[in-house]
């Protein structure tokens, strides 16, 4: 008897020490959730039915919408957000909140460009940005060959492609870049406004000519019809 107690005792103590250990991890309270911030604020733009984009690039004589973006999002509620045109001697306030809607003149003045975000524990952060005044380039639908024009060679002959293209920015550094396009195939021609081009075969051709800016911004035109006739055929 003596001996079973003995053998049991150590057992029960183990038992009730563990009984307590988990008692004990059950009625631990779970530890606070550690401070979270804000990650990051994002500022976008939109124009028209377009998404908003982070490049701050907008076509003027149009109204734009530019937006803060905070990540986690819930935390959005939480600041308080001023739109400002600011210049070397003053700040002027556009607007409060997430989101201004402006009208984009091409000169720039009175565009929004900073940012002030601040929270309830007067913690705050300055944005400074500046938004793209752009014009999209123009072709001309003048164009070497002209829509059904007649080209008398061979494969061997270098017919000429010319075109014209215009952007109201290009006397503030912007630069236009031209792909022309033969029969679905493109050649990317860069500044170029003309190139020779050989090896058309007897019979109908496609041709168009697509421009772009430096912004991405681009125009084209509809495809062209030429025909080649074939002197030595002919002969």
């Amino acid at each position: 008897m003596n001996l079973f107690y003995r053998s049991i005792s150590p057992l029960f103590v183990v038992a009730s020490f563990l009984a307590l250990f988990f008692a004990s991890c059950l009625d631990a309270p779970d530890y606070p959730d550690s401070p979270k911030s804000v990650e990051s604020i994002n500022i976008k733009i939109q124009q028209k039915n377009d998404s908003f984009e982070t490049v701050l690039k907008v076509h003027p004589s149009d109204s734009a919408t530019i937006k803060a973006y905070v990540t986690p999002e819930n935390f959005t509620e939480d600041l308080s957000f001023e739109w400002f045109y600011t210049t070397v001697n003053k700040d002027s306030l556009l607007h409060r909140g997430t989101s201004y809607t402006f009208y984009a003149n091409r000169s720039g003045d009175g565009l929004p460009n900073k940012l002030f975000v601040s929270d309830k524990e007067g913690n705050n952060q300055t944005y400074d940005f500046s938004i793209i005044i752009n014009t999209p380039p123009v072709l001309s639908d003048s164009t070497t060959p002209a829509n059904g024009a007649k080209l008398y060679g061979s494969e061997t002959s270098a017919f000429l492609f010319e075109w014209y293209s215009q952007d109201m920015d290009l006397n503030n550094g912007d630069t236009l870049f031209h792909i022309l396009e033969i029969d679905g195939k493109q050649y990317d021609v860069g500044t170029l406004l003309q190139v020779k081009q050989s090896g058309f075969k007897a019979g109908e051709h496609t041709f168009r000519i697509i421009v772009r800016d430096l912004y991405g911004d681009a125009d084209t035109l509809a495809p062209k019809k030429f025909y080649v006739i074939d002197t030595l055929e002919a002969k």
